[in-house]
């Protein structure tokens, strides 16, 4: 017998991004996966998407976290695979230094805390900073669009590493 794993994303799926799911939503997982085989995707990591979900982690059998490098059934690891192993620990330590470098001269209305933040699949690179309230957010990304900080940003990473496609 073949089973069909129905996938979700969580920001901009089951939720808005970075806010909680809604009671409404909730509901109808709860109902889905009672009928069907149900997974969630997220590039978070495990613990910001439980807190999205409110904590309810029942409505999925599968948990792919990290952009799908940490996967998971009822609970139990199946998979995990970490950028380290990739890249090794003198790149990545480069790469995180050139990021801070180059942050450090931007000029922002507002520049808040954890500009990087590491994961098993991927580097957060945040010029604003991932503690920003959601108004900073969107202020930033209004400033963004008019001043394209991220894709100046994006170019010079990849005139600084043409070699780790990035």
């Amino acid at each position: 017998m073949t089973r069909t794993l129905f996938l979700f994303d969580v920001d901009g799926t089951l939720t808005q991004s970075r806010k909680i799911i809604t009671p409404t939503m909730l509901e109808f997982m709860k109902d889905l996966s009672s009928r069907v085989t149900v997974g969630i995707v997220g590039g978070s990591d495990e613990a910001k998407i439980v807190e999205q979900l409110d904590g309810h982690t029942e409505i999925a059998e599968y948990m792919f976290s990290e952009n799908g490098l940490v996967a998971k059934q009822n609970g139990n690891i199946i998979e995990k695979t970490n950028i380290i192993d990739k890249l090794g620990d003198k790149t990545i330590q480069k790469f995180i230094n050139f990021c801070l470098g180059y942050m450090s001269k931007i000029e922002l209305p507002v520049k808040r805390g954890t500009f990087i933040e590491f994961r098993n699949g991927m580097i957060n690179v945040c010029p604003v900073g991932r503690s920003c309230t959601q108004a900073e957010r969107d202020q930033f990304d209004v400033y963004d669009k008019v001043h394209k900080i991220r894709e100046k940003f994006i170019a010079a990473i990849e005139a600084e590493y043409p070699d780790l496609g990035m």
